[in-house]
């Protein structure tokens, strides 16, 4: 009897494991999805992607905040990333990125910490959000590897058809461009990159 109670005690245990994993990973998968839905207009409310009426962001943020030009060039390297800690407060300062995600990442769960982090490789632009939360689930604590300690993490890409469209366009422009001929005439990588340096630091737009 006694084995039969302790194995009924063990499952309950594991089940309630399994759940606590489950919401988890429900919630790390629902908040880098919102946000990369709502990624194309900080205005937009991180939980059901509605926006107030005449409210964008400036027209080439996609160039400057969103750290496009800089992969294109090598001029911040061909993997831009920002990353806030969650949960966070709502900013309204600061770069693009980090407002947009600390906009969905105010809304995570009590009881769960972690990070959200978006990426920027070019044609991919990814947001991932990964969380943990500790549970105290005493008698699996030794039978479970890492104790009742959850993680997990969800991630999802941000999409914009026009925009990716432009961007193989532009790319096959500037290809061609940084492409020497016979004669050894092209564009030079380095300077194209010198030059938006001096925009940057000069508070230039494109």
């Amino acid at each position: 009897m006694p084995v039969v109670l302790f194995t009924t005690m063990i499952l309950l245990f594991l089940s309630l494991y399994i759940y606590q994993q489950s919401m988890l990973q429900q919630a790390a998968s629902a908040a880098a999805e919102r946000t990369a839905y709502s990624w194309d207009n900080s205005h937009k409310e991180a939980l059901d992607g509605s926006v107030p009426v005449d409210q964008y962001d400036s027209l080439y943020w996609r160039m400057t905040d969103d750290q496009w030009l800089g992969a294109l060039f090598g001029w911040a390297g061909a993997g831009n990333s920002q990353t806030v800690p969650v949960p966070s407060t709502p900013s309204t300062e600061g770069e693009l990125p980090v407002i947009k995600l600390s906009k969905t990442g105010s809304a995570i769960p009590a009881g769960m910490q972690g990070e959200m982090n978006y990426q920027n490789a070019l044609l991919q632009r990814k947001v991932t959000a990964s969380l943990n939360q500790m549970i105290s689930l005493h008698p699996l604590d030794t039978l479970l590897d890492g104790g009742s300690g959850l993680q997990t993490s969800g991630s999802s890409l941000v999409v914009d058809p026009v925009e990716f469209i432009r961007s193989i366009s532009l790319m096959r422009y500037y290809g061609s461009k940084f492409k020497k001929n016979d004669a050894g005439e092209g564009i030079d990588r380095g300077n194209a990159a010198g030059v938006l340096e001096q925009l940057q630091a000069s508070g230039s737009k494109p």
